[in-house]
């Protein structure tokens, strides 16, 4: 027995000693010399790397490029493996030195040899020589739309909007057929808040790559911000009809449909939506749906939460600057300009232009601007002739200064604040269209505070505050706002109308008639100038019933988008029904949404005759002309805010309801102030 198990050992022993032998002889044979071929070096190399041995497959390939030194698609089967092996150092060097090599005859090796090197500096953050190979890659193949291309790319997100159009447009001059180079160039137009101009590139874009989801989101978000809703909803639809599952597409197909007052599939979109919350919320991902776009849908003040935190979250990533130390607090007593630093408030909007926030700024802001305070503005939206009117020139001058930040990064603009040693930020965004909530977050001042643009919680750890006051916010309700609560007593939502209009209630309103409204003074004129899309349909029912009740009466709308020019109507009251007659300039009688709440009246037995739409007067005008209302019907989800303002200051009541979300409290909160609480509803009934 003994004798057989050392015969085991003996015979186990030789086995282990010839498997040793032969995986070394298959390991050298393994290992590429210097008398092999280029073709077996590079087959070499494959084998080792399929099993994982690729600092031996490197070896093979620096082999390879000693080989053959002037092949860049050898130094590129190099600089490709050590890139996937982790080696971005490493590949960057290949890289150099292959650009030495490789002749200036190979063209085309040398571009793509100058692009893989770019996009090392790129991942690495080195943007001014990425951009110095991407040019030269345009300097080597002048007629190729690829370099162009991707020269576009990186300045585009470098924020260079100018030169990214200019490659781009180059691009799409030598591929006419090239959809993505189309789709660029309405990109870069987007970017820079040229949304006309970005239209008839993203629709060439999409009849060029028709399957493709993305580029005809893009066309559907361009035409969205121009507010086209009809186009935008159809748009969205699009999108859907390729991809029915697309949530994002879902949120803004529902929120368009708003737009246009298109109810027919209210409750079925509605539902969608908020299953898509629910769903986002139980999987803790970023919300589809947007966060403003929460405030007119039924989402309760608890999901409102989850949609701004959901959000926020996106930044979570960002590293904020380095803290800056609390100002000092100035002696008991010491309060002349010598002894106190002043304290410098910067205001970061996109509507430094003619734009109810900043038209309303242009006036409060240079108030604020003297020894005790320094105002900086910081204008994320581009200059622009047709959209500024003199609103923009009056930051200029009435403040301490107004920084272009559209063209910059998150980075540089926090960068830029940082350096202006702003004590106090104000975002007047919040999560509206062209917010840079990424600057917020790196924490560019010594203290954030939202105000006024969202008016809801942010759900930030970078925003310290929100100003409100107690009817806006109540205390028992504050527990669903992330930030401090700044109360403002006896109202938060200021309004400049004493400054900008104060001869308003002196001056006669504007007559009927050139009002768009029927003549007869017997005629009782309810109005609502919000934007239609904050009506629901349980909401415009009410109002249907009330007209039913009070039959010569009207109901006033703000034609959305409006081509209409009232000047001139007659009112009869044949057959029991009100009639009216409104001219126009040019363009449609009525929009899309005037149409639908116009198709809804007529089936709960209202006339049309009695909706007035009337499009937007000119500001000098537009509060006299409002004047002419009896009373001003205020929607629910979604209050008026400064429109309401404006009807106050024309001597309107305000006949509003108080929900639960800051947005449906504005209108209590001005009532509340004026000490007019019969003015907030309690129930729709």
């Amino acid at each position: 027995m003994h004798s057989r198990r050392s015969r085991q050992c003996l015979l186990a022993s030789v086995q282990l000693l010839l498997c040793v032998d032969v995986c070394v002889s298959n390991s050298r044979r393994q290992q590429c010399s210097q008398d092999m071929g280029l073709e077996q070096l590079l087959q070499r190399a494959r084998d080792l790397e399929s099993v994982e041995r690729s600092a031996a497959a490197a070896e093979c390939l620096t082999l390879a490029t000693r080989r053959e030194p002037k092949r860049a698609d050898v130094w590129m089967l190099l600089t490709e493996l050590l890139q996937r092996s982790g080696q971005g150092p490493e590949a960057l060097d290949v890289l150099t030195r292959a650009l030495r090599e490789v002749p200036g005859g190979d063209r085309s090796g040398r571009v793509r040899l100058a692009t893989a090197q770019a996009a090392a500096h790129e991942a690495y953050g080195r943007h001014d020589q990425a951009r110095e190979g991407y040019q030269l890659a345009t300097r080597l193949l002048p007629d190729s739309y690829m370099t162009w291309y991707n020269l576009g790319y990186h300045e585009m997100t470098q924020y260079a909007f100018e030169g990214a159009r200019e490659a781009f447009l180059r691009a799409a001059e030598l591929n006419p057929g090239f959809g993505r180079a189309a789709e660029a160039v309405g990109a870069v137009y987007f970017g820079n808040g040229q949304e006309e101009e970005s239209i008839p590139w993203f629709e060439k874009a999409v009849v060029l790559m028709p399957n493709e989801v993305g580029t005809r989101m893009n066309l559907a978000k361009a035409l969205g911000k121009l507010e086209r809703a009809e186009e935008a909803r159809d748009a969205y639809a699009g999108v859907l009809s390729l991809d029915p599952a697309h949530a994002d597409a879902a949120c803004k197909l529902a929120y368009f449909s708003l737009q246009i007052c298109d109810w027919r599939d209210y409750n079925a979109y509605t539902r969608r939506v908020l299953a898509i919350v629910r769903q986002d919320k139980s999987a803790r991902r970023t919300s589809q749906l947007i966060p403003f776009n929460g405030l007119m849908m039924p989402v309760t003040i608890h999901d409102q939460r989850y949609l701004a935190e959901s959000h926020a979250a996106r930044h979570a990533g960002v590293a904020p600057l380095p803290a800056l130390p609390p100002l000092p607090v100035p002696p008991r007593g010491k309060t002349t300009q010598e002894e106190t630093r002043a304290v410098r408030v910067g205001y970061l909007s996109a509507d430094f232009r003619n734009h109810p926030m900043g038209r309303e700024l242009s006036v409060l802001l240079p108030q604020h601007t003297h020894a005790k305070r320094r105002v900086v503005c910081y204008a994320q939206n581009p200059p622009h002739a047709q959209h500024d009117g003199p609103y923009r020139r009056k930051f200029v001058d009435g403040t301490e200064g107004l920084r272009e930040i559209n063209a910059l990064s998150d980075a540089a603009a926090a960068a830029l604040i940082r350096t202006d040693d702003i004590d106090v930020l104000v975002d007047l965004m919040g999560y509206t269209h062209g917010a840079r909530d990424g600057v917020v977050a790196m924490r560019p001042a010594r203290m954030h505070i939202s105000f006024k643009g969202y008016m809801s919680t942010m759900g930030s750890p970078y925003h310290d505050a929100l100003i409100a006051d107690a009817a806006a916010v109540p205390v028992d309700l504050a527990g669903f706002y992330s930030e401090a609560l700044l109360y403002v007593s006896p109202v938060f939502s200021a309004a400049t109308h004493a400054v900008s209009h104060p001869d308003v209630p002196y001056l006669a309103p504007v007559s009927r008639r050139d009002a768009g409204l029927p003549d007869d003074p017997s005629v009782f004129v309810f109005a609502c100038f919000n934007s239609l899309y904050k009506i629901t349909p349980s909401l415009f029912a009410v109002w249907l019933s009330i007209l039913k009740k009070v039959p010569r009466s009207v109901l006033w709308m703000l034609e959305p988008g409006g081509q209409a020019s009232p000047e001139g109507a007659d009112a009869t009251d044949e057959g029991g029904e009100l009639a009216h007659k409104i001219k126009t300039k040019k363009g449609p009688a009525r929009s899309a949404a005037a149409d639908n709440l116009c198709r809804m009246a007529r089936a709960k037995g209202v006339s049309c005759s009695r909706l007035v739409f009337t499009a937007k007067v000119p500001l000098a005008h537009h509060l006299q002309t409002k004047a002419n209302a009896g009373l001003f019907l205020d929607t629910v989800l979604y209050n008026a805010h400064s429109t309401a303002a404006d009807a106050l200051w024309a001597g309107i009541p305000v006949l509003t309801m108080a929900r639960e979300k800051m947005a449906s409290r504005v209108g209590a909160s001005l009532a509340l102030s004026l000490g007019m609480p019969e003015l907030v509803a309690r129930t729709l009934g």
